[in-house]
């Protein structure tokens, strides 16, 4: 893999194999996808959807993908009230990956719906040991806030830049990163150049500012 630097766009997560010289993690879900992408750098982990596909040794047949050279981070990963399971039985399958992730030393990436208090109270214990990433955030300022201030960093969702009832520039710089997620249409740079302009930064002044964030977390 090519060298992470100072200049380069870093897409922290996406639902597509990166075709370009930027900087991209790409979600692997497993026990869902055919295939496990492991020749760019990735993400891993079993979504709230799939945890019905879980069985005895699926967390065994996880931690091998954990040791590879490009898996950056576990997830995504999570809780969803939208969904018809438990949120009992999806709190174990996080906690177990948060373990998992402790263990590897490893961020790790979620996917959250209705479900944000539920999520602070579980991840409270692990803040110390792991980075724990919101991706996708496209909710308020203030639930913006209220979850950097238990910990977490936010991802944000790039509809959210469009949207005049969000801030930008109110959330901490240091906490921040940004995403394609599932959409094909937009390419991270013109993410960053819609954030730029949003905090009166030059795009250069934010390359550094997020790689400066990457590097803590993932390097």
């Amino acid at each position: 893999m090519a060298i992470i630097k100072l200049n380069d766009f870093i897409n922290i997560h996406s639902h597509q194999l990166n075709s370009s010289k930027d900087i991209s993690i790409y979600n692997n879900r497993f026990l869902f996808d055919n295939k496990i992408n492991t020749e760019t750098y990735f993400s891993i982990g079993l979504h709230p959807y799939d945890v019905n596909l879980v069985s005895e040794n699926s967390f065994t047949e996880l931690e091998p993908f954990l040791l590879h050279k490009n898996c950056k981070a576990i997830g995504e990963c999570g809780l969803d009230k939208l969904i018809p399971i438990t949120i009992n039985v999806q709190t174990l399958i996080l906690e177990k990956q948060l373990l998992l992730a402790v263990k590897y030393k490893k961020p790790v990436i979620i996917h959250c719906v209705k479900a944000f208090q539920e999520l602070i109270e579980i991840c409270k214990p692990y803040h110390k040991s792991i980075p724990i990433i919101i991706h996708g955030f496209y909710k308020s300022n203030e639930l913006a806030n209220q979850l950097i201030s238990n910990g977490f960093y936010i991802s944000i969702n790039p509809k959210l830049l469009s949207n005049t009832n969000f801030n930008l520039n109110e959330l901490p710089l240091n906490k921040l990163f940004f995403e394609t997620d599932d959409n094909s249409e937009i390419s991270i740079q013109s993410i960053y150049k819609i954030a730029a302009d949003k905090l009166k930064l030059s795009e250069t002044e934010l390359k550094e500012k997020i790689y400066l964030n990457f590097a803590q977390l993932f390097l």
